[in-house]
């Protein structure tokens, strides 16, 4: 929650010291870079969270981690000067500024894996706290003083690049974690492509889920110009805060469930997924509530009059509101290491998300980019709920009480 404050606060000094295109610049840089970088992280925090470790090492993954980073900045590069090179610095400079701040932000993803997997969320926070509010310093400063929104962001990777050295390795260490450049070295590529074809529907949903939110920009963009742009990437903000709590909760629980669903624990299993079910239902009716109450004063006071559109606000919230809700379910899925089900979902998804997106936006314009997102939660909420039984089906036997405990690998 921290960290999802200091983005915020980030888009609110950009709101206020820029002008609507340079969150217009801000919103298409995101578009073109998340889904990038969600697709060659392959949700390895998520995978190694509940991965019992014994065909695979965490020096693989630290491995495919950067060999992942690297392949989606030069694809950044060649992406944002191909369709922004014309349209001057401010939008291609922006993406590739934030490609660094997200190639920065995959390798600490990968940390938090390992942090979990150690059941020590309070490593998970600090690393966060710490890369947020070092982050958020450094392009307050340079943005107060430049309004200058590539260099800004320049600024933040280097943030977070020195909390990566000076808080996760420390923190790393602390639990044995820690790959030492030896070990990285002895990595074969054989093994690190096989762990890559194993995640790959991870990563592939990641994408389709990134991509599904990058299309309403993306459309928007050409048919209502950069300032609209900006408009919406004020409102959906509150969609990616939410979903930051939502996947924070869904990761913390993850290695306490894989180690139900293993061991055959099908009460604690559900019980766990359950309890977790109502905390995020109704943390996500409660951010409706105050959408929809005060979403107008809201956005004039953080944003200013231009942003002010709470009926708009109120639409992105309900999206996240689904979203949020269906967490708990994507958590029991990645325990259940139902890798290629979720990919079905979250292609299903980003379908519902375009269709929605080219019918409605022609038309009624932002209005149309926030119902696509509910079009989006819509169907992921409603196929995790299906598919759900499937995984709860698939689980193994109880293991005798006398058996030991799978083995926690290397």
């Amino acid at each position: 929650m921290v960290f999802a404050v200091t983005q915020f606060a980030i888009l609110i000094l950009v709101a206020r010291l820029g002008t609507p295109q340079d969150v217009g610049a801000l919103t298409l840089a995101s578009a073109i870079v998340t889904p990038l970088f969600f697709l060659t992280s392959m949700g390895m925090r998520d995978a190694h969270s509940v991965d019992d470790l014994v065909s695979y090492s965490r020096a693989d993954y630290v491995a495919l981690r950067l060999a992942g980073g690297s392949f989606a900045l030069l694809a950044t590069a060649a992406i944002a000067l191909g369709l922004y090179g014309q349209d001057g610095f401010l939008v291609y400079g922006s993406a590739i500024a934030l490609a660094l701040v997200k190639f920065s932000g995959a390798q600490m993803a990968l940390n938090h894996g390992m942090f979990q997997r150690a059941e020590r969320l309070d490593f998970t926070a600090i690393s966060n706290a710490m890369r947020g509010g070092m982050g958020l310093a450094a392009f307050g400063l340079v943005f107060w003083y430049t309004r200058a929104l590539p260099l800004a962001l320049l600024c933040e990777a280097l943030a977070w690049v020195a909390s990566y050295v000076l808080v996760d390795r420390p923190l790393l260490g602390r639990i044995g974690a820690r790959t030492s450049w030896a070990e990285l070295s002895r990595a074969q590529a054989r093994t690190v492509l096989r762990l890559a074809y194993w995640i790959l529907p991870l990563g592939l949903s990641g994408w389709c889920l990134r991509a599904a939110l990058a299309a309403p920009p993306l459309i928007l963009e050409r048919h209502a110009g950069l300032a609209a742009v900006g408009l919406f990437g004020v409102l959906a903000y509150g969609h990616s805060a939410m979903l930051m709590v939502a996947n924070s909760l869904g990761g913390a629980v993850a290695p306490r469930l894989r180690k139900y669903y293993r061991n055959g624990r099908r009460a604690p299993f559900l019980r766990t997924v359950g309890l977790m079910s109502l905390v995020c239902g109704g943390f996500g009716a409660g951010m409706v509530a105050v959408a929809w109450l005060a979403g107008d004063p809201l956005l004039e006071l953080v944003f200013g009059v231009d942003y002010r559109r709470g009926d708009l606000l109120t639409i992105v919230i309900f999206a996240s509101a689904l979203s949020v809700t269906s967490a708990p379910l994507v958590a029991a899925m990645n325990a259940g290491q139902a890798f290629r089900k979720r990919l079905l979902v979250t292609a299903s998804g980003l379908a519902a998300a375009a269709v929605v997106s080219v019918l409605l936006i022609p038309s009624y314009g932002i209005a149309g980019a926030a119902w696509s997102m509910v079009a989006l939660t819509a169907t992921h909420a409603t196929l995790y709920a299906a598919l759900f039984v499937f995984v709860l089906r698939a689980m193994p036997p109880p293991l005798p009480k006398d058996a030991p405990d799978a083995s926690e690998g290397r």
